[in-house]
C-alpha cells in the first residue's frame, strides 16, 4: 500500500486550536465530577494526559524554524551563485582576450550558453565544470594574457562550494515533509481528546443550551473573519497570480488541485516562484499554515510546467 499524506483533522488554525484546547480542559476541570459522572473514563488522570497533549502541541518543533532555516541556505546558496557569476565574466574577459578570433575556443568555455544557466544552480554547478576543464586546458595560454593559475583553481573550487550549498538546502527541504508531518500528529493527538470532550459536554449538559456552546470547537469564530475562495486556471507552462493576501502566520491555505496535471502553488514577496513550494498532484488537496509557507509572504502564486492546462480552487482562511 502507498503512504498517506497525514492531514490536519480540523479547520482553522494550530494557534486557535490549542487554544480552545486549554479552555475545553478548564471547564472539564471547573465540573470534572459531573463528567466523571457521566463518563469514568474522563479522569484527573485523563486530565493530566490532556493537558500533557495541549502542552506538547504549544511546545511542539516549530515549522517556522525549519522555513527560516530553508531561507538561510537560499540565501547562503545564492551569494554562491553572484560568485559564481562573477568568476565567469573574469573568465570571459580573459578568453576574449586570448581568444578573440577563436568561437570554436569560446564555445569551450561556454561563452555561448552561459544565458541558459545563469538562473539554474544545478546547470551552474554543471556550468563551472565544464568552465574549470576548459581553463585547466588552455591554462598556459590564459596566464600568458595576464590570468593567473590561482584563479583558474579557484573555479573549482567555487563549483565545491556551490554543491555544497545546494545540498545543504536539498537536505532541509527533504527533512521538512517529516517534520511537518511529526507537528500535525501531536496537533491532531490534542484536538482528538478536545473533540472527545466536546461530544461529552453536548450530554453532560444535555438541559443546558448555554453550556453546550461552551464545547463547540468553531474556527474563524476568534475574530469575526471569514474563507476567502479563488478558482481559476493556469495556461501550460505558466505562472499565474491567485491574488494578494495580507501575511499572517495562522492563515490557513486549502489548495486543491481540480485538474489533471500537477500545479506549484508559492506564497511569494517577490511575485516570483521562491522558497517553499507546494506541490499537489492532480485531483489532490493540502491544507497548510501561513507559518508553513513563506514568512512575510503575500502574493500566492501558482505555476504549472506541464503541456496541458491546470485548473486549482484555493481556500483562505483568515
Amino acid at each position: 500500500m502507498n503512504p498517506k499524506e497525514l492531514k490536519r483533522a480540523y479547520n482553522g488554525s494550530d494557534a486557535f486550536m490549542v487554544q480552545e484546547a486549554r479552555l475545553i480542559h478548564g471547564l472539564v476541570n471547573a465540573d470534572l465530577a459531573r463528567f466523571t459522572s457521566f463518563d469514568s473514563t474522563i479522569t484527573a488522570a485523563a486530565q493530566t494526559a490532556y493537558l500533557a497533549a495541549i502542552t506538547a502541541a504549544e511546545t511542539v518543533v516549530d515549522d517556522s524554524a525549519i522555513v527560516g532555516q530553508l531561507k538561510q541556505s537560499t540565501e547562503v546558496m545564492l551569494v554562491s551563485m553572484e560568485n559564481a557569476k562573477t568568476k565567469y565574466s573574469e573568465v570571459k574577459y580573459y578568453v576574449l582576450k586570448t581568444f578573440p578570433n577563436s568561437p570554436g575556443t569560446q564555445h569551450e568555455f561556454g561563452l555561448n550558453g552561459y544565458a541558459d544557466v545563469r538562473t539554474s544552480v544545478p546547470k551552474m554547478i554543471n556550468f563551472l565544470d565544464e568552465l574549470s576543464k576548459a581553463a585547466i586546458k588552455y591554462q598556459t595560454q590564459l596566464v600568458a594574457a595576464g590570468y593567473s593559475a590561482t584563479a583558474i583553481a579557484a573555479i573549482a573550487t567555487l563549483r565545491a562550494d556551490l554543491v555544497a550549498k545546494n545540498l545543504v538546502q536539498k537536505l532541509i527541504k527533504k527533512q521538512r515533509p517529516k517534520l511537518t508531518e511529526d507537528r500535525i500528529a501531536v496537533l491532531n493527538t490534542c484536538y482528538a481528546r478536545m473533540a472527545t470532550l466536546n461530544a461529552a459536554g453536548q450530554l453532560v449538559y444535555a438541559n443546558d443550551y448555554a453550556k453546550q456552546k461552551q464545547f463547540v470547537y468553531m474556527p474563524g469564530s476568534e475574530n469575526g473573519s471569514g474563507i476567502q475562495t479563488f478558482e481559476g486556471s493556469v495556461a501550460a507552462g505558466h505562472t499565474a497570480t491567485i491574488a494578494e493576501i495580507d501575511y499572517d502566520e495562522d492563515n490557513v491555505f486549502t489548495f486543491t488541485n481540480t485538474g489533471s496535471v500537477s500545479l506549484s502553488f508559492c506564497l511569494s514577496s517577490s511575485g516570483n516562484i521562491e522558497g517553499i513550494i507546494t506541490s499537489i498532484p492532480a485531483g489532490a488537496n493540502q491544507t497548510l499554515t501561513g507559518s508553513e509557507l513563506n514568512e512575510n509572504g503575500t502574493i500566492l502564486l501558482v505555476q504549472n510546467t506541464a503541456a496541458e492546462v491546470g485548473n486549482y480552487t484555493v481556500e483562505v482562511e483568515v
